[in-house]
């Protein structure tokens, strides 16, 4: 669902990992975001969706996922 923005109204569809609504001066700093994500089963869209089985298999063999090297502002 798209986020939409209206004069007088904010109408807010979705919230992600890095998301953020601001009304008037706002000063933001050392904002960061990190994710990783698995989905076994992917998407699934539309109407009258069957999935046959309840079984599903993710195989992710990562030590590491992500290196970070985080400094201070």
């Amino acid at each position: 669902m798209d986020t939409k923005i209206y004069l007088g109204k904010v109408d807010i569809g979705a919230i992600q990992n890095n998301a953020g609504a601001f009304y008037g001066e706002t000063i933001l700093r050392g904002w960061q975001t990190r994710s990783k994500s698995n989905s076994s089963i992917g998407r699934v869209n539309g109407d009258a969706n069957i999935i046959s089985s309840r079984l599903n298999l993710l195989h992710d063999p990562d030590f590491i996922d992500m290196m970070v090297r985080t400094t201070k502002d």
